[in-house]
């Protein structure tokens, strides 16, 4: 069997991403949770979903969860871990970034209850490993069945009890009585929607069950990265840990530099529709697999400067390319993610407080509370993927050292 075609640097990625003949193949191996869900469909129905979606992620809403929303959530997680004096940052991230997951997904938490929260992590930690089965080092056949045991158990639990209220909603709306608007979410959105969309109920509860775990696994390791770049940054420049402190601008950037270092998958594969010539001359069979190298655009030295393979926060990239390099793609495939997560660059000259997202958020939080690597616990990578990812992160967390988030 022939190698799969590689596309690297930057442009050539960014061109082959936008192309509509490469085909997302990365995530055919757990059929049992990404079958038809956003991110493995293509052409024309992936258009259609696409644009029903979208909707909900316009910048109001990213601007809106920031300030009226995420800092209880943030306060109710954090306050906890605080009271103990330590945590585990990938297990941080993962829990206080399950309830925006679920804000966006559709799925209710009426008791806003620790065991709801305990419930809906095992689930979406399950759904991460089938989400990213193509990279695990675990047996494939039984991370499946898990994954359609725990899909079974979270739909009884929390997508049908969600789904009843959302229908009698939807219902009572067409029919003209004066209710509340009907929630801002994605389960709202398919039932909606299903009929055009010839959604069936097992596709409803792939696609909720699939947002739940995008926004909660990729921005966990994307905070633990961000922390851990930041923390051996200030060991070799001192001087940088104050500016860190007092300059959101400035805390942005790092996390922006970080996710250029660490997208969520260093490579995307496709499949070839149709033959063609790929972006550097490659030709290409109908069926042919291509590996598009994502960590070799965000690399490259002409566009990101020599040191390019080092974390550098003060990194100056060139014109209209993103800081963050192609981490959350481009094109129909673009995470929804991105502003919620990433924020939406200095705002200074639009005359509003910048949007700095929930991943600068969480670090400025971390920061005021003095958090620091423990050194009788050192961190660890996860063992369970290919990945380079961390499986525990240990800090401690101590006096207070700014005003709260």
């Amino acid at each position: 069997m022939n190698a799969p075609a590689r596309i690297s640097g930057y442009q050539n990625v960014h061109r082959a991403l936008c192309d509509r003949r490469l085909v997302q193949s990365m995530y055919s191996e757990c059929d049992v949770l990404m079958e038809r869900v956003l991110l493995t469909l293509h052409g024309d129905e992936h258009t259609c979903r696409r644009a029903i979606e979208w909707k909900l992620f316009r910048r109001d809403f990213a601007r809106y969860y920031e300030r009226e929303v995420y800092p209880a959530t943030l306060a109710r997680t954090f306050d906890p871990y605080l009271a103990r004096g330590h945590l585990d940052l990938p297990e941080f991230g993962f829990r206080v970034n399950i309830n925006l997951s679920a804000d966006i997904a559709g799925i209710d938490r009426p008791e806003g209850s620790k065991s709801e929260t305990d419930a809906l992590v095992a689930f979406t930690r399950k759904f991460s490993e089938g989400a990213t089965l193509f990279h695990s080092t675990r047996e494939k056949s039984i991370v499946r069945q898990e994954v359609a045991a725990a899909l079974k158990q979270f739909n009884e639990q929390f997508l049908l009890p969600s789904r009843s209220r959302r229908e009698a909603l939807l219902k009572q709306i067409e029919e003209g009585s004066q209710v509340q608007e009907a929630p801002r979410d994605i389960l709202t959105v398919l039932l909606a929607n299903r009929a055009d969309q010839d959604l069936d109920d097992d596709m409803i509860l792939r696609e909720v069950a699939f947002f739940m775990q995008a926004g909660s696994h990729s921005s966990a390791n994307a905070l633990t990265h961000s922390f851990h770049e930041i923390d051996q940054w200030c060991r070799h420049h001192p001087e940088d840990r104050s500016r860190i402190m007092a300059d959101d601008h400035f805390l942005q950037a790092c996390v922006h530099e970080s996710l250029r270092l660490h997208p969520a998958s260093p490579v995307a594969w496709r499949t070839a529709s149709e033959a063609f010539l790929l972006p550097d001359g490659t030709s290409v069979d109908e069926g042919e697999s291509v590996v598009i190298d994502l960590m070799s655009a965000n690399l490259e030295e002409p566009l990101f400067g020599s040191d390019a393979e080092h974390f550098n926060p003060h990194r100056r990239v060139a014109d209209r390319i993103p800081p963050f390099g192609l981490s959350f793609g481009i094109g129909i495939h673009t995470c929804f993610g991105r502003d919620i997560a990433g924020g939406l660059g200095d705002a200074r000259t639009q005359g509003e407080a910048p949007h700095l997202g929930t991943l600068t958020n969480l670090l400025k939080n971390l920061m005021q509370h003095d958090a620091r690597p423990d050194p009788a616990n050192p961190p660890l990578a996860d063992a369970d993927t290919e990945r380079p990812n961390w499986g525990s992160y240990p800090l401690i967390i101590g006096q207070q050292t700014g005003g709260a988030t």
